[in-house]
């Protein structure tokens, strides 16, 4: 019997296996992200013919991606600290995991972005891997392990992982991470998770995670994989210094998000739920609708938070913990202001969506088209330059 389900196990995650499961949704996801913003860029040319190469890649490095294209360009700024409205101190609050992938890529791409598009691209690639191999770790179901990651590559607001963003490389560590965390293998995962902490600060929330895991594991005896766990955290510690180093402020990243460019003043999740339903309300415009999907996805992942520790005989509290870690890092400021891309990357979601449609495995096909089409239409607004997330 041990014999014939451990032949299942290296049939279901064989490389060719997960690949076959993987491929799929990793093309369709790159086919919405790249070909819906370049599409809205030539439609929207008042110029004459096709538009220059410089303008169809310009909307994957708005916003967010131009901070990340500007470290990995120059660096970041040394001298006195400055929080003052738009000055170039600004990327301070970028953590520099992914704009040194970057950099580095850019040595054989010459082109900054298109270097940004291809280090998301490959991390979506891997973490979509991990993705299957640990859904297929914790329910043996290629279905489920199918679906979810359809329902992570072409999540609403998937675009983002092929931007120059971050959440492409966060995800491929994060999951990493869990999976090897799953696994009982701390070491490994502590070293992805101190990659994960490098890239984004949404990765200190892998810590708690694998803490509880190992313990959980370990019936609460400790053990020395925690020592592994503990050193994943000079990956953050590391920035700290260097922004000591350059500007003189070991906080330069707190400093930073909570000045006038970002505005990210801590306050009650549920005070900044009400100022962010008033702005949905009352907004002019996009804004209406940016803090509208700011609410819906925010109450979302608390209803999904909660869910999960309902079943947790059936979902690992460990995956439970790590989710909760992404959404309060995400909801205690004054507006809630980019949760659909912090939730995207909290992936035991997608293990409780895959047990959800179980049942009704008809769902998911229609599940995946409804957000497909909300993944191009996410991409269609970010090529115009407005603010989605």
């Amino acid at each position: 019997m041990r014999t014939a389900l451990g032949a299942a196990w290296r049939g279901a995650t064989g490389r060719g296996a997960v690949m076959g499961m993987v491929l799929p949704p990793f093309l369709a996801s790159k086919l919405i992200g790249v070909v819906a913003p370049m599409v809205t860029v030539w439609a929207r040319s008042t110029g004459i013919g096709v538009p220059p190469a410089s303008g169809f890649i310009a909307p994957f490095s708005y916003w967010d991606g131009a901070a990340y294209v500007s470290i990995a360009a120059h660096g970041y700024p040394a001298g006195a600290l400055s929080t003052a409205l738009n000055s170039p101190d600004y990327v301070w609050a970028r953590f520099p995991g992914y704009p040194l992938l970057v950099h580095l890529v850019a040595y054989v791409v010459p082109q900054t972005v298109v270097a940004g598009i291809v280090v998301s691209a490959v991390g979506e690639l891997v973490a979509l891997v991990f993705l299957a191999r640990l859904i297929l770790l914790e329910r043996g179901d290629p279905a489920a392990a199918r679906f979810a990651c359809w329902a992570l590559a072409v999540f609403p607001y998937a675009f983002y992982l092929t931007a120059v963003y971050t959440e492409g490389a966060f995800l491929a560590a994060a999951i990493a991470s869990l999976y090897y965390m799953r696994r009982g293998q701390d070491g490994r995962a502590a070293v992805a998770a101190a990659i994960a902490m490098f890239i984004h600060v949404t990765g200190l929330a892998l810590f708690p995670a694998l803490v509880v895991d190992h313990l959980v594991r370990r019936r609460g005896r400790p053990g020395l994989g925690l020592v592994a766990i503990a050193a994943s955290l000079l990956s953050p510690l590391l920035f700290v210094a260097y922004a000591w180093e350059l500007t003189g402020d070991p906080l330069a990243f707190w400093h930073i998000a909570g000045s006038a460019s970002f505005n990210r003043t801590l306050t009650w999740p549920w005070s900044g739920a009400f100022s962010t339903w008033q702005a949905a309300l009352n907004g002019v415009g996009g804004n209406s609708f940016i803090f509208g999907m700011e609410m819906i996805f925010g109450v979302g992942g608390l209803l999904a938070l909660l869910w999960m520790a309902w079943w947790w005989r059936r979902i690992p509290p460990s995956l439970t913990v790590y989710a909760a870690g992404i959404w309060l890092m995400a909801t205690p400021i004054i507006y809630w202001l980019g949760i659909p891309r912090f939730e995207m990357t909290a992936v035991p979601i997608y293990l409780l969506l895959a047990d959800l449609t179980r049942r009704h495995p008809g769902s998911r096909p229609v599940i995946v088209v409804i957000s497909a089409g909300w993944m191009g239409f996410i991409a269609t607004l970010a090529a115009t330059g407005q603010f989605v997330a």
